[in-house]
């Protein structure tokens, strides 16, 4: 590998002229093309000391994605190659040159920007953000820092280091390589998942370490989320915009590049968060930017509201056995009006019996994935409902409390018909599970 500035040509057309910058296992190279006489950036990796071959996939992945983008701040894919010799393999991304330096580089050196400053390199790289997330699939960059942010003298930024780069096909399909950079990651990169707003958590750390000077990684945190209010004195309307970028949740950020910018640009107002799940409950919600997915276990007598119904069921129940047990005694059952009267008072009783059992009893399952809803319900580990509806863009969700006493539940709702879910949960529970819903469903 070259390791110093060489005047050799790399595979007889590129000339290095200095190193731009050094990797663990790569390095970045000015270089000049003799071929057209411009100056390029070339990205070189040494297989002699990959790690593994994961370091060459992700390579591998960074030249094909490059390829396929175009967009003013995005350095233009040009070419790639690879180059043997008796010890090494080098591998190479051609592109054009991002003239500038790093925001790193720059803050390293001095610069502290301003808030308009700051704001406007958050404008720019969200710009870039929206087009990368609306491609087919979309393009996750993975590693929004610093360094990866070019600036020049006009103050236009360039994205740039594609190497952890990751499509939504990459995650559905099981990829889970944890890469990233320490302190501008988002949480859920140290599970190896990624979604469109992890490249916002990064950019919102990006932002911290330009106002603050400071590692985002030795910033305090309070409840596993960094805490700069007192690194840094922004506008309030500014400083709850990056706040809402680092969320440790990504479904509490903004959900998308585009609704962020309009934010911070004034033409929305900054979205209420989402509420959270109750630390009691033990309700598995699953959530990705393609599917939603929630395992409603029984509840059995665990709440405050299936105990008050099974209360409810025991009295009303006894009741009834108490009053037959005297008027079979007393030979009043005779009476036509009685037996009418027992008939329709325990029909009254089976059903706070039915509904009892099942809101306790059963374990609901509910799966979206893209626009197809799938309800099944079980009781006593078998199956007993499934319902799958093709399109959730009529769906309606609200929750309502049903002639049965104590039970509040979540009715989703489409053109035919309501299908009610979760009886006998806590309002908590019920408020968590609709704001969820209503977040994917819209």
């Amino acid at each position: 590998m070259i390791n110093a500035v060489t005047p050799e040509l790399l595979d007889d057309r590129h000339q290095i002229i200095d190193i731009l910058g050094k990797g663990g296992v790569g390095i970045t190279y000015r270089a000049r093309d003799i071929e057209t006489d411009c100056i390029v950036a070339i990205k070189a990796l040494s297989l002699k000391r990959a790690k593994d071959w994961k370091a060459i996939e992700l390579f591998d992945r960074e030249a094909k994605i490059l390829s396929q983008l175009n967009h003013p701040a995005i350095p233009k894919y040009i070419d790639s190659f690879q180059v043997d010799t008796e010890i090494d393999r080098q591998y190479y991304i051609v592109q054009t040159l991002a003239e500038g330096e790093s925001l790193f580089d720059a803050v390293e050196s001095g610069w502290k920007p301003t808030i308009d400053e700051a704001k406007d390199i958050a404008i720019q790289v969200l710009e870039i953000l929206i087009y990368l997330h609306a491609l087919n699939p979309p393009v996750i960059h993975r590693d929004i820092k610093p360094q990866n942010i070019i600036i020049n003298d006009d103050g236009e930024i360039y994205l740039v280091d594609f190497g952890a780069v990751q499509d939504t096909y990459y995650t559905v399909t099981g990829g889970s390589t944890v890469v990233g950079t320490y302190g501008y990651m988002a949480p859920e990169q140290f599970r190896g998942q990624a979604y469109l707003s992890t490249d916002l958590y990064g950019l919102g750390t990006t932002l911290l370490y330009l106002l603050t000077g400071t590692d985002p990684a030795v910033l305090p945190q309070k409840k596993l989320k960094i805490d700069f209010s007192d690194f840094v004195s922004l506008p309030t309307e500014f400083a709850n915009w990056i706040d809402r970028l680092l969320e440790p949740e990504p479904n509490r950020r903004f959900e998308t590049a585009e609704l962020a910018l309009d934010v911070l640009d004034g033409r929305s107002h900054l979205p209420a968060l989402p509420t959270q799940q109750p630390p009691y409950s033990k309700i598995r919600l699953d959530r990705s930017e393609r599917s939603l997915s929630i395992e409603i276990p029984p509840v059995g007598l665990s709440t405050i509201a299936s105990r008050r119904l099974g209360l409810l069921v025991l009295g009303w129940n006894g009741l009834l056995f108490t009053i037959l047990f005297y008027s079979l005694t007393l030979s009043l059952f005779i009476d036509p009006a009685k037996q009418l009267f027992f008939a329709g008072f325990g029909l009254v009783g089976l059903w706070l019996m039915v509904k009892f059992a099942y809101g306790s009893l059963e374990r609901v399952n509910i799966c979206f994935e893209g626009c197809t809803l799938t309800i099944v319900k079980y009781m006593f580990g078998k199956e007993y409902f499934r319902k799958r509806l093709t399109n959730i863009s009529d769906l309606k969700t609200s929750t309502a409390f049903s002639l049965v006493p104590f039970t509040r539940s979540i009715q989703l709702q489409n053109r035919v018909r309501k299908y009610s879910i979760a009886q006998l949960l806590t309002p908590a529970e019920n408020n968590w599970l609709k704001s969820e819903i209503v977040s994917y469903v819209e």
